[in-house]
């Protein structure tokens, strides 16, 4: 018998409730390690007489799924490519890959599927192609229910695109609050320097991070921070591409870890083996390119290394998942970001505002606001150890190596006409506040009534160059957002900057005009 966590149960009311109200495309949203998967199995199994069809990304997650069923006692066949000993086209719930659905069932139209009328969706935020919509629409009245930790994309697009209400289940501070899942330790050991990397679907350039991070100095200083602190634990480490991972694996071996490298073009019987081994503690370290970021479930894992950027929330948060599942004697996850993750996206637990509208990026402020006010009312502020890089909060003293933060005097620096306070190290706006700032722009030309093109000048005047054009396309098709009170006042600054500089070169034309001779 299946035991529900008070979590699980209020999703699958939560989703009732939605569908009596005849809400037929909802979105599961629940943190990584915190059952998924056992939400959906009790949810199929609550519905005896509906034909179900249960769509996952990955091989892993289909036989993940598989195993949940069969154990609380659900019959249901499987469609995989090459998986024959599981397929029950004659069951009433099948367990199925996107891709072999699409195939066969759209683009060979070799496979006749029921009329389901009810279909999961795992991973859902992936599944917004074309192809899906289309592999959807042959079971209009179904009802849909997506499954997903993270509930955005890179690229921005909205999964209100197709889902029309989100429940969510529970947040990672709840869930670790209540022992559900471990708490994480944080080591920022280096923040390699990333200008001149590209942007590509949202995300670094993986050419541009490989020849950045796979470098000597960095791959010793990856594996000597884990021989430092992490020796004794589970670990996967993701790396920024397959020469990366290659490099990195084969830097662990020299020092004498047992350790191996998989990628998505591991061969599927090599690739099973090797996450059996590490399954097994044979192997202790396990690198890849983000293979294991999705799908790979371990408990005993109990470390995490950062050895690749990403400007992606939704990855980050799927790769530091990984490791937050308790299991007998696990205290915590070890988490080692040699790549600034945690400066770029902040903690496990911190406050997240998620929407279907795909401006996840542009709730980054509310995120922000709402850490600093929890730190205001509890006096508590996260800082990093210069010594030992360890990230902790409410003390002044380091709780790893001892070291001592003295209070320092901030000073306040100002140059002709404006006032700036420089706190430490000014940081460069992120892209999310970039395109914040962009479509606050667009929303005050729109009420203002200027030209299509002040926003994007304006954006320039700021920031030397033009707005990606995917910013445009959305303010176009969208509007602008309502202009925040910093937005309102900097297009003001500019105003009154702007007549400042007529009236000087009016009162320099005036001084020539006088000193002519008539």
């Amino acid at each position: 018998m299946l035991i529900l966590r008070p979590h699980q149960e209020r999703a699958l009311e939560r989703r009732a409730d939605l569908m009596r109200c005849k809400k037929k495309r909802l979105l599961i949203v629940s943190p990584t390690g915190s059952g998924k998967t056992v939400i959906a199995a009790e949810s199929i199994k609550r519905e005896p007489g509906e034909p179900t069809l249960f769509l996952a990304p990955r091989r892993e997650l289909i036989y993940q799924t598989s195993r949940k069923l069969a154990e609380i006692g659900v019959p249901h066949g499987i469609i995989l490519a090459g998986e024959k000993k599981g397929m029950n086209l004659y069951s009433r719930v099948q367990v199925a890959s996107r891709d072999t659905l699409i195939s066969r069932a759209l683009r060979n139209k070799k496979l006749v599927l029921p009329n389901f009328t009810r279909v999961y969706v795992d991973e859902a935020h992936i599944g917004l192609s074309g192809k899906f919509q289309s592999l959807a629409a042959l079971w209009p009245d179904a009802t849909f229910t997506g499954l997903t930790a993270t509930p955005c994309r890179s690229d921005g697009k909205a999964l209100g695109m197709f889902y029309e209400d989100m429940i969510e289940v529970a947040t990672v501070k709840e869930l670790t609050d209540q022992g559900y899942l471990v708490p994480a330790e944080f080591y920022s050991v280096s923040e390699p320097d990333l200008r001149g990397v590209r942007t590509t679907a949202g995300d670094y350039n993986e050419g541009d991070l490989n020849t950045i991070m796979n470098q000597p100095k960095l791959v010793g200083d990856v594996v000597e921070h884990w021989l430092q602190h992490a020796a004794e634990r589970r670990t996967v480490v993701f790396a920024t591409s397959i020469a990366h991972s290659l490099a990195l694996t084969k830097e662990f071996i020299e020092h004498g870890v047992s350790a191996e490298h998989v990628d998505a073009t591991t061969p599927q019987n090599a690739r099973d083996q090797i996450f059996e081994r590490f399954k097994l503690g044979i192997t202790q370290v396990l690198v890849n390119c983000t293979l294991a970021s999705v799908g790979f479930d371990l408990p005993d894992l109990d470390c995490v290394v950062f050895a690749r950027p990403t400007k992606s929330l939704g990855l980050y948060l799927q790769m530091l998942g990984r490791g937050l599942r308790t299991a007998p004697g696990k205290k915590d996850c070890l988490v080692l970001d040699h790549a600034g993750n945690w400066h770029r996206h902040g903690s496990a637990i911190d406050d997240r505002f998620w929407t279907l509208d795909g401006r996840y990026a542009l709730d980054a402020e509310r995120t922000k606001a709402a850490k600093e006010k929890r730190q205001q009312e509890s006096g508590v502020v996260e800082i990093t150890c210069p010594v030992c890089k360890y990230s902790f909060e409410g003390s002044r003293q380091c709780p790893k190596c001892g070291y001592w933060f003295q209070q320092k005097a901030k000073a306040i620096e100002t140059r002709e006409g404006q006032l700036v306070k420089m706190d430490g190290k000014q940081k460069p706006d992120t892209p999310e506040q970039r395109m914040k700032f962009f479509l606050e722009l667009s929303g005050y030309g729109d009420m203002k009534s200027y030209s299509p093109g002040w926003a994007s000048h304006k954006f320039r005047e700021k920031y030397g160059d033009w707005p990606e054009w995917k910013w445009k396309q959305h303010a176009e098709k969208h509007g602008g957002l309502d202009p925040s009170i910093e937005t309102i006042r900097w297009v003001k600054s500019r105003i009154i900057a702007h007549a400042k500089s007529r009236k000087a070169k009016e009162r320099r034309e005036e001084a020539l005009l006088d000193n002519v001779p008539y």
